[in-house]
C-alpha cells in the first residue's frame, strides 16, 4: 500500500509546485513589459542601426541612467525589424514594437528555462519520493530570483548559461547544433569565450574549432546585409566598448550595483566616489593597483579553473566534465567587468551540484565547508529573495555590493567542495 501512495504523492506535490512556479514567473514575465530595461536599450540600437547611426558612441537613457549598448552589431540587426512595427503606445510609453520584442524574448527566456530543467532532470536524475521533491522544491527555490532578475531586467543570462549547457551536456563534439549557443553567447556578450577555453584546455579540438568557426562567422555575418564601411566602423566601436582592458573596465565608477571583482576592488580599496552608492574609504588603491590586483584574480580563478579540470580528468569521475563546466561558469560573474546581480545565475550548475550532494550525501552538512557555501549563497541572493525586502535594505546590499562577496566567499569555499569531491568525500547520484 505504502509503495502505492509514495508515487502519487510524489506527482502530485511535483504537480503543484510546478504550478506555484509558474505562476510566481507570471509576476516579473508580465512587469517586464511595461517597464524600462536592458531591451528598451537593445530597441534604441536596432533603431539606430536602421538608421545607420553608430549605437556605440552616444549613451540610451534608462530610468535616469545613461547606459550604453555593448552588444554585438550582428544582435542589434537581429532586432531591426522591430523599430518599423507601427509606433502607437501600448503602455508606460512603451511602442508597439518594443512590447512585441519583450513578449517574445520573455516567452523563448521560458522555453530556455523550461530546457535547463530538463538538463537538471536528465543529470541528477533525482528520485520519485520525499528526498526527490525536497530536491526539486529547493532547486525551485535556488532558480527563481535569478529567473526572475533576468525576466525583469530583460537580460541575455539565461540564454548564454543554456547555450554552455547544452554544448557541454553529454557527448561534446564539433557539431554546428551543439554549438551555436555558444557561439551566439560569445558574440553576443563575450561572456562565454571562457568557455570555448574550456573546450580548448579540454583538448575537445573539433569542439572547440567550431566554436571559434561559428563566432567569427557571426561577426562578420552582418557584412553580408549592411554597408562594409558603416558595418566595419560599428564593430570597431563594439571592439574598444568591449575592450577589457579599458581604463572604464578597470576602475568601474559610472555606475552602481556592479558585483564583478573589479567592482568590489574598486568599492573598497580605492576610496572614489561610485554614482549611486555610499562611498567607502578604507584604501586608496590607484587605477595601476586596481588593473594589477584584478588580472592577478583573474589568472588565479583560470589557474584554479585548470587545476580542477585536470584533477577530474585524472579521476574520470562520473559526470566530471559537466562538473568542471560548472566550475569555469561560476567564475564568469566575478572575473569579467561591469556584471550585475543577475549574471550570478552563472554559478545555478555549481549550486545544483553542490545540492544534489546536500540531499544523496548527507555527510557534507556535517563540514565546514558546507557553511561557508551557505553563508556565500545567501549572501548572493540564491536562498533570500533580496526584492521582498524593505528598500532601504534592498539599496545597502546593491551599494555596498554584498552579493559580490556572497560569490567571492562561495567560490572561496567551493574549492573546499571540490577538494573533498575530488576525495570521493562527498559520492553524488549521477547515471
Amino acid at each position: 500500500m505504502s509503495t502505492n501512495t509514495k508515487p502519487f504523492a510524489f506527482q502530485k506535490n511535483i504537480k503543484i509546485l510546478i504550478g506555484v512556479f509558474v505562476l510566481l514567473l507570471a509576476w516579473p514575465f508580465l512587469r517586464s513589459l511595461s517597464t524600462n530595461n536592458d531591451l528598451n536599450i537593445f530597441f534604441g540600437a536596432a533603431e539606430r542601426l536602421t538608421r545607420l547611426e553608430n549605437p556605440y558612441t552616444t549613451p540610451y537613457n534608462a530610468q535616469g541612467w545613461a547606459l550604453y549598448y555593448y552588444y554585438s552589431p550582428l544582435f542589434a540587426s537581429l532586432l531591426s525589424p522591430f523599430p518599423w512595427l507601427p509606433k502607437f503606445i501600448v503602455s508606460e510609453e512603451i511602442p508597439f514594437g518594443l512590447f512585441v520584442l519583450k513578449l517574445l524574448w520573455n516567452a523563448l527566456n521560458l522555453y530556455f528555462v523550461y530546457q535547463l530543467v530538463q538538463f537538471a532532470n536528465r543529470v541528477f536524475a533525482p528520485s520519485r519520493d520525499k528526498k526527490g521533491f525536497i530536491f526539486w522544491l529547493c532547486f525551485a527555490l535556488l532558480t527563481y530570483r535569478w529567473v526572475f532578475l533576468n525576466l525583469l531586467y530583460g537580460q541575455m543570462t539565461i540564454l548564454i548559461v543554456w547555450g554552455v549547457v547544452k554544448a557541454f551536456e553529454g557527448t561534446i563534439s564539433g557539431s554546428i547544433k551543439k554549438n551555436l549557443g555558444l557561439a551566439f553567447g560569445v558574440t553576443l556578450k563575450i561572456l562565454p569565450v571562457y568557455m570555448v577555453g574550456q573546450l580548448f584546455l579540454m583538448r575537445k579540438w573539433k569542439a572547440f574549432t567550431a566554436a571559434v568557426l561559428l563566432s567569427m562567422a557571426m561577426v562578420i555575418l552582418p557584412y553580408a546585409y549592411l554597408p562594409a564601411t558603416y558595418h566595419t566602423e560599428i564593430l570597431v566601436s563594439w571592439l574598444n566598448n568591449i575592450n577589457p582592458f579599458s581604463k572604464n573596465h578597470i576602475v568601474e565608477l559610472g555606475e552602481g550595483g556592479f558585483i564583478d571583482m573589479g567592482a568590489l576592488i574598486t568599492k573598497y580599496l580605492t576610496g572614489l566616489n561610485i554614482e549611486g552608492e555610499a562611498r567607502v574609504d578604507w584604501f586608496s588603491m590607484g587605477a595601476t593597483g586596481v588593473f594589477i590586483t584584478t588580472q592577478l584574480f583573474r589568472l588565479l580563478v583560470l589557474a584554479s579553473c585548470w587545476y580542477w579540470l585536470e584533477r577530474f580528468r585524472k579521476l574520470a569521475q562520473p559526470g566530471w566534465e559537466l562538473l568542471s563546466m560548472s566550475v569555469f561558469l561560476a567564475c564568469i560573474p566575478l572575473a569579467f567587468p561591469h556584471q550585475r546581480d543577475y549574471s550570478l545565475f552563472m554559478v545555478w550548475p555549481l549550486l545544483l551540484f553542490v545540492l544534489n550532494d546536500v540531499i544523496y550525501a548527507p555527510a557534507i552538512r556535517r563540514t565546514f565547508t558546507f557553511y561557508g557555501l551557505m553563508i556565500g549563497a545567501t549572501l548572493m541572493g540564491s536562498i533570500v529573495f533580496f526584492e521582498a525586502l524593505p528598500f532601504d535594505i534592498r539599496r545597502d546590499i546593491s551599494g555596498y555590493r554584498i552579493q559580490g562577496i556572497g560569490g567571492l566567499i562561495f567560490l572561496i569555499f567551493a574549492q573546499g567542495y571540490l577538494w573533498n569531491k575530488s576525495k570521493g568525500i562527498n559520492q553524488e547520484k549521477l547515471t
